[in-house]
């Protein structure tokens, strides 16, 4: 398994290093392999031309090949599908400039990742932005894209790990995705992205 040490800027909360074989370090290691997964996958049906191994995104082909993450995927899937038809969205990730993508991926890791609010919406939504902003360095700046891995592992690490530890793990997306209530939470979470776009005057 590689590890990710990505540098946090000032006032970013430090990522813990997990003990060996905790909840925590499992669920550490499971969340990079489902993340670089969905990655893969929203980037190569951005453009199925596009040549990415898991490798690039420091893993390993036999992480995102786990039954396990790949049923997850499935479902992170389905969401992202969803998030590609929000117009609006999709117009502020086009803009986005690239030297402004670390700024960006933590202001809306704070508005989106809160403690408070969170939910498999507002998790997936972030995954699918990070995901994006992958694509969009991969179209230009090339050196950026194991940066973004690495932060928005960080960000993962601190912010959403603990409270999928609380909800038993990511297998229970199942039963969040068998509600018929997820839509309006994901289009609640996309609209919060647009809004720090513009608040951000990045629009």
């Amino acid at each position: 398994m590689a590890s990710f040490n990505g540098t946090s800027g000032s006032g970013d909360r430090q990522r813990a290093t997990p003990g060996p074989g905790s909840t925590n370090e499992i669920l550490s290691r499971q969340s990079g392999a489902i993340m670089r997964r969905f990655f893969l996958e929203t980037i190569q049906e951005e453009d199925p031309e596009v040549q990415l191994s898991p490798e690039d995104l420091g893993g390993a082909p036999s992480e995102i090949n786990e039954p396990s993450v790949m049923e997850i995927c499935k479902s992170l899937k389905k969401i992202g599908d969803a998030l590609n038809k929000n117009a609006e969205l999709q117009h502020v990730i086009d803009v986005i400039p690239v030297d402004n993508i670390r700024e960006v991926l933590h202001k809306v890791a704070e508005r989106i990742l809160t403690a408070e609010d969170l939910n498999w919406g507002r998790i997936v939504t972030f995954l699918y932005f990070a995901g994006k902003l992958v694509f969009k360095a991969l179209k230009s700046v090339k050196t950026l894209i194991r940066q973004i891995i690495n932060w928005s592992l960080d960000l993962i690490q601190a912010r959403v790990i603990p409270w999928i530890e609380q909800q038993g793990g990511w297998e229970t997306i199942f039963s969040y995705m068998g509600s018929s209530t997820w839509p309006t939470f994901v289009f609640f979470s996309a609209g919060i992205i647009t809004g720090i776009l513009a608040f951000l005057k990045l629009t």
